[in-house]
């Protein structure tokens, strides 16, 4: 899978910006705050419909504009297409996506026509973050290879809203009986229809992901680690593929009642689930070092790439934003060798070339990055 040109309008710092990249590695270089995040951004946006980091769209437009535009030429083992998306604040807020010059009615539509891995400095969230980062990381690779997934969990995030605004309405109504309110089980039985396929999907990715995640975490320490992803209902239980979803999410909710209600929110459900991460045994978060951690981190994004590929036969973009300076000498070179090796396309950011033209195995494009223009170079020793 290649994204082979991008053309960004009033996004970020770009004014008006088109860049063609080449099949291999794609190498931005410039100073900080010059624009290289945001364009590693524009890539990911057209892969998941949103922006990795946590901004709303508004914030996305240049300064002074009314509206942002993104538009990509994709290449795949189905052919040539296009992914847009538009976003504006005119009268009234818009959002459109476009596929193939066809409209489509949802992001969740874009699933599966860019499929990108994303490695930044802020991955280290899936270790040391919220349970809230950890189930991000799943649900992004999740959305990206299962538009049903996608669907679901849009789906489930509207429920939610609506049993939230429910449960609010019946506290300041002082019910007493909420368990008989008509409403409320349409609510939650809609609930557990949708959230036990959430969670049932999530558990059999992890069934994939973990043994390719032992597997680099192998590979980076020589065999010395053993890293393990486990999948804890609301944080505290962990289950298996084999448990009855749709009872546990009843019993969850006959037991959250109460607390639903005082709090005017959903105790339950897999918008409270998480993932607990073990190393050797122990909890990687809570007794992991650094360096650890940081290892974790990388076996968990190499486990990515074979992930998609074993799901879409093809390998999904890598997008590495300013990591190499964050890796030790071996997992830099280490991963460095895996780029080379394999038939990813690749886009690298960093503030200078620190070795990086020695790569002479793939094809390399060299662009220098500036005050919200891209400027394509030839790759110099």
């Amino acid at each position: 899978m290649l994204i082979t040109s991008i053309a960004l309008q009033n996004y970020r710092n770009y004014q008006q910006q088109r860049c063609d990249f080449c099949p291999g590695i794609n190498l931005f270089l410039g100073d900080n705050a010059q624009g290289k995040t945001n364009l590693i951004e524009a890539i990911y946006y057209l892969s998941i419909g949103k922006a990795y980091r946590p901004v709303k769209d508004e914030q996305l437009i240049l300064w002074g504009k009314q509206n942002f535009m993104i538009r990509g030429t994709l290449e795949s083992r189905q052919g040539t297409t296009t992914a847009e998306i538009q976003y504006s604040i005119g009268e009234k807020k818009s959002k459109t996506f476009k596929l193939g010059g066809l409209a489509l009615k949802k992001a969740e539509e874009l699933s599966g026509s860019l499929t990108s891995v994303l490695f930044s400095p802020d991955n280290m969230s899936i270790i040391k973050g919220s349970p809230q980062e950890r189930r991000h990381f799943l649900d992004y690779d999740i959305s990206q290879i299962s538009r049903s997934y996608a669907k679901n969990l849009a789906i489930y995030q509207r429920l939610l809203v609506q049993r939230n605004n429910l449960l609010k309405r019946l506290r300041e109504k002082r019910v007493m009986s909420p368990e008989k309110n008509s409403e409320l089980e349409l609510w939650d039985a809609q609930l557990a229809e949708v959230g036990s396929k959430i969670i049932e999907k999530r558990l059999h990715t992890l069934a994939k992901m973990n043994p390719l995640t032992r597997l680099m975490q192998r590979k980076l320490t020589g065999g010395q680690e053993n890293i393990e992803i486990h999948y804890l209902f609301n944080r505290k239980t962990e289950i298996q593929s084999s448990t009855d979803l749709k009872a546990m999410l009843h019993a969850a909710r006959d037991e959250a009642l109460k607390e639903d209600l005082r709090f005017g929110t959903t105790q339950w459900g897999p918008h409270r689930d998480d993932l607990l991460i073990t190393l050797n045994g122990i909890h990687l978060k809570q007794y992991g070092s650094q360096g650890q951690q940081r290892t974790a981190v990388l076996a968990l994004k190499l486990a990515e790439l074979e992930f998609f590929r074993g799901e879409s036969g093809e390998y999904p973009i890598l997008l590495l934003d300013d990591v190499l300076s964050e890796l030790d000498e071996n997992r830099r070179q280490q991963l460095l060798e895996l780029i080379q090796e394999k038939a990813i396309q690749c886009f690298i950011t960093a503030t200078e070339k620190s070795g990086l033209e020695k790569m002479d195995k793939r094809q390399i494009k060299y662009f220098e990055v500036r005050q919200g223009r891209i400027i394509s170079h030839e790759m110099q020793a």
